[in-house]
C-alpha cells in the first residue's frame, strides 16, 4: 500500500485499482444475448422464468409512470 505523509500524519492512498470480470455484457453469467441477438434500440429485460436478463425491443406487462407535470 502506498503511503503519503501529510505533516505528522500518515494517510493511506490508493495508488492502483485493479478491476476484473466481464469485459462485455455478453460475458455476464445472467445475461442472454443469444436468444434475441443484439441490435440498436434493444433493452435488457429480466425474465423471471429463466432468472436471466434477455435482450429485446418489446416490453410486455410494463406500466410506465411518467410522473406529474
Amino acid at each position: 500500500m502506498a503511503r503519503i505523509r501529510f505533516g505528522d500524519q500518515i494517510s493511506p492512498q490508493v495508488s492502483r485499482v485493479a478491476l476484473g470480470g466481464a469485459a462485455t455484457i455478453q460475458n455476464l453469467g445472467d445475461v442472454d444475448t443469444n436468444t434475441n441477438g443484439l441490435a440498436d434500440g434493444y433493452l435488457l429485460i429480466y425474465n423471471a422464468t429463466s432468472k436471466r436478463f434477455e435482450t429485446g425491443n418489446v416490453l410486455n406487462n410494463v406500466t410506465v409512470n411518467g410522473g406529474s407535470f
